[in-house]
């Protein structure tokens, strides 16, 4: 393999690497920006983090939600 094919390789790999990293992350927030925190889907008015690094977030109507795992 010559340096140029080397080259040529080189930049075409990474190129479809960084169109893969691209599409991972618009799909990520094509698939996330419908889930909600709170119930009514109204905005979070606080939001607090434990020693854990767990989140809890104060709702509208006082409920207070702890984001989990999602199925």
């Amino acid at each position: 393999m010559s340096p140029r094919d080397r080259r040529r390789f080189l930049i075409i790999f990474f190129l479809f690497l960084f169109l893969l990293f691209a599409g991972g992350m618009v799909a990520y927030v094509f698939d996330f920006q419908h889930q909600k925190v709170c119930p009514n889907g109204k905005i979070p008015l606080a939001q607090q983090t434990d020693d854990l690094g767990q989140v809890s977030y104060l709702c509208p109507g006082g409920l207070t939600v702890t984001q989990g795992l999602v199925p």
